[in-house]
């Protein structure tokens, strides 16, 4: 008995030496093989790759304990297979459902959580709802390197390069602010490359609200963390909401490019809205922005004027794919809080102006149409003011602010805790009415009428894409007032699968639209929203400054392909640096100081490049802070198919040195490549070796800009 006693208390005592709790263990193998993959990673009585507490209690101390089901469904696309995992709660009802999917062709796996409730009685507490939870374990790794992107803060160092190492015990912990996925902090999309193992794996999350992500460190492991933010609640009988998206791309090779160009290939695969097989790369133009005060926006447009805008283009030469009608099309709201104001912010009343539009936009959109271009209007429905059609005729829709709350009005403004009651309640007067609304897509009713009413203006008016905006940032505080006791992060689940299940309606309704997804610049970036949209402005930043532009060109490629910002001027340097996979021309073809032909030959050039932005991605002036003024910047873009690509070079108006030596990506030493200067024609007839190691360019003047187009022979 003694010795039993001794044995039983050192197995305690072993048992109590171990980690709280077991993670799953995710690498590349077995991954050639999804269906294996999936019920392996999925099955019955393994350790899972996402987490949750039930009342306090870790899902790994009882999930296996619950009824499970696996059983293979009909994929979403090709070259994909996906399976229906369900596990439940017997006794209270609970239901995880995990929808996961693996690519055939990429190698990446994604899946989806969603809570159910099909019992009669509430849940318990679901709290720290980890989508991802596992640990990535790489043999012969001497610590793994962490590279992403920061967000959008509308300045020069929107998505600038990020790299954290994560060596045994370090840790980085990353978590959105006010419920935008790509505000400020970081987008959604991170490389782990296992160092000296010559492999790694992308990590990133499809969720356009508010998440969190923590990578730590180890003896050759990276323990990936993540999902939302901030819930712990209880489902009601009947209720399902669905979590973040999470998604694993596992690639091997020496540099970390390998990585990034695997994931945009993926991206391109399976996270583009496509028409008839096409991703969208527009040349899009604006419809005169920028008229003298009062107007502001497009609050002066006319349909008179807006046509003869069109007219021009056609005299010119120089007709876009898409005319673009931004903010202040629409009727203003009435009441005190409007009255005699005159602005685009005052959204609500989505309702053509009829004193300027006086047949709406029809007269319009038949012109372009005649002309070969399609029309895209902006809207902006989640912003309600007060005294619009929304606020007025639809009240339950919306959602407050509880600005009684002075712990509210401190997070709207930001206030140090070092402010008096008095000094608050000042700023909460300050408020504006306009601030105070916000359309509930959390509501099955409300979100109906949202498409049904939006989708039939459009069809009225002959509208052919949809550009949507969002300038709030603090709509979690909307979301926290709607979930009451114990329900938070209920109302953030359903909202943000009503953003998706609205968006989905009109790509549905109208099979030839695309949606360009702005969200004050460049905030709500993710998995997610890039299945739908494109972002055409990603950033409000600077409005035409060419070094920002090349800097946010240079950082968000590493992760996302399709993006597109502002031209303002026609001179080669500004306007390269603004290129992408699509453009918006603000050039106002209306007034003095503009050449058409000088139009047309960057239209041109834009055309030529901009499907190489989908293509592999090379940056060749190194990362972090790139927005020094005396620097080179310069980028490759390279179609491995084809075997052929650009080089951008940029010598900015500080920099001393008129050449610049990059070793180019993707070269064949032994092959023969023809290289044309686009600037001025010339044609040489290079080796390959020459190319891949040490290619110099040359600009005398400064800011200045070269471009290279390559093929080889």
């Amino acid at each position: 008995m003694k010795r039993l006693l001794t044995i039983l208390t050192a197995l305690c005592l072993l048992a109590a030496s171990q980690p709280a709790a077991a993670r799953a263990t995710l690498n590349r193998k077995g991954t050639d093989n999804p269906d294996k993959w999936i019920t392996a990673t999925f099955g019955r009585n393994v350790v899972l790759p996402f987490s949750f507490k039930l009342d306090g209690v870790p899902s790994e101390k009882f999930i296996r304990s619950w009824k499970y089901s696996c059983s293979k469904v009909t994929a979403p696309e090709d070259n994909a297979v996906q399976y229906s995992i369900v596990y439940k709660d017997p006794k209270s009802g609970l239901r995880v459902k995990v929808a996961v999917t693996g690519y055939t062709d990429t190698g990446a796996f994604e899946w989806v959580m969603r809570f159910a409730n099909e019992g009669g009685a509430p849940t318990g507490r679901i709290s720290e709802v980890k989508t991802a939870d596992f640990v990535l374990r790489e043999k012969g790794a001497s610590k793994f390197l962490l590279r992403r992107c920061r967000g959008s803060n509308a300045d020069i160092h929107d998505f600038e390069v990020v790299e954290e190492p994560l060596g045994e015990g370090q840790t980085v912990n990353l978590a959105t602010r006010g419920g935008r996925s790509s505000d400020i902090i970081s987008l959604p999309f991170f490389n782990l490359t296992a160092e000296g193992a010559g492999c790694g794996a992308v990590y990133s999350i499809g969720w356009t609200g508010n998440w969190r992500a923590d990578f730590t460190g180890g003896r050759e492991t990276c323990v990936v963390e993540s999902g939302l933010k901030d819930a712990d609640f209880y489902l009601k009988p009947g209720e399902d909401v669905r979590t973040p998206l999470a998604s694993v791309l596992f690639w091997k090779g020496e540099d970390m490019m390998t990585g990034h160009n695997a994931f945009r290939r993926h991206m391109m695969a399976h996270h583009s809205h496509k028409v008839e097989g096409r991703p969208w790369t527009p040349l899009c133009a604006g419809l005169d922005y920028g008229d003298p005060a009062p107007c502001n926006e497009y609050t002066c447009l006319t349909d008179l004027l807006a046509r003869g805008i069109v007219l021009r283009h056609k005299q010119l030469d120089i007709m876009p794919e898409v005319f673009w009608l931004d903010a202040g099309w629409y009727e203003p709201p009435t009441g005190p809080v409007f009255s005699g104001q005159f602005g685009w912010p005052a959204v609500g009343t989505w309702v053509v102006d009829r004193e300027r539009y006086p047949d709406g936009f029809i007269n319009m959109t038949n012109l372009m149409h005649s002309y070969g271009a399609q029309f895209m209007v902006w809207f902006e429905p989640e912003r309600v003011t007060l005294g619009s059609k929304f606020a007025t005729e639809h009240p339950e829709y919306m959602l407050r602010l509880n600005l009684n709350d002075l712990s509210v009005v401190k997070e709207v403004y930001k206030l140090s805790d070092s402010l008096t009651e008095d000094m608050i309640e000042a700023y909460r007067l300050r408020i504006p009415e306009r601030e105070r609304m916000v359309f509930n897509l959390a509501d099955d009713k409300a979100r109906e009428y949202l498409c049904k009413y939006i989708g039939d203006l459009m069809e009225a008016n002959g509208i052919d894409h949809y550009r949507q905006d969002f300038n709030l940032d603090f709509v979690d505080l909307y979301w926290a007032v709607a979930d009451g006791e114990g329900r938070r992060g209920v109302t953030e689940m359903k909202y943000i699968e009503g953003l998706y299940k609205y968006w989905d309606y009109l790509l549905n309704r109208f099979p030839g639209l695309r949606i360009d997804n702005c969200s004050s610049g460049g905030r709500r970036f993710d998995l997610e929203t890039a299945s739908r949209a494109v972002p055409l402005w990603r950033t409000d930043y600077g409005y035409g400054e060419p070094t920002g532009y090349q800097c946010q060109t240079y950082g968000l490629h590493f992760f996302l392909p399709q993006n597109g910002t502002a031209c303002y001027n026609t001179d080669f340097y500004t306007a390269r640096s603004g290129y992408s996979s699509a453009m918006v021309a603000h050039i106002p073809v209306l007034q003095p100081g503009y050449d058409a032909a000088a139009i047309r030959r960057v239209y041109d050039e834009f055309k030529q490049v901009r499907e190489y932005f989908l293509k592999d991605y090379y940056p060749l002036s190194g990362v972090g802070d790139v927005t020094a003024g005396d620097i080179w910047m310069a980028y490759q873009l390279d179609d491995p198919d084809t075997r052929t690509g650009y080089v951008f070079g940029f010598r900015r108006i500080n920099c001393p040195q008129e050449t610049f030596t990059a070793d180019l990506y993707n070269i064949d030493p032994a092959a023969r490549y023809l290289l044309v200067n686009c600037n001025t024609g010339d044609r040489l007839d290079v080796m390959g070796a020459d190319l891949a190691k040490g290619f110099t360019m040359t600009v005398d003047e400064t800011p200045g800009s070269i471009l290279y187009r390559y093929e080889k022979n």
